[in-house]
């Protein structure tokens, strides 16, 4: 794999992640067990649940930002060896942690 499909996955996720936060954002999610952030303080009101899907679906986006960035730098940069593209193929899973875990911290405090 070259910095182009390095650069691309993480180009595309970002993408991805803000795409699917956005709904969430607005408020256009009903509470349901398919789409959204669902841990049990967010099935205890209809106002938690968007509560913290709106602070969740933020979160990601603001995170995915730096990832869309990071994207675009790396095509600049000289060639990755084997070991680097690994693991930055990898980084959107890794980068999706912060607004996982900021999420959850945040709806123990509603």
């Amino acid at each position: 794999m070259s910095n182009i499909g390095v650069s691309l996955i993480n180009m595309s996720a970002s993408l991805l992640f803000i795409g699917i936060s956005i709904p969430l954002l607005l408020g256009k999610i009903k509470m349901n067990t398919y789409y959204g952030v669902r841990i049990s303080k967010s099935f205890e009101s209809e106002e938690a649940w968007y509560k913290i899907n709106r602070y969740g679906a933020l979160q990601m986006i603001v995170w995915s930002v730096p990832l869309f960035l990071a994207g675009i730098v790396f095509l600049f940069l000289p060639p990755f060896t084997e070991t680097a593209e690994v693991v930055l193929v990898f980084l959107p899973c890794m980068w999706l942690v912060p607004p996982v875990v900021g999420t959850f911290f945040f709806a123990e405090k509603l």
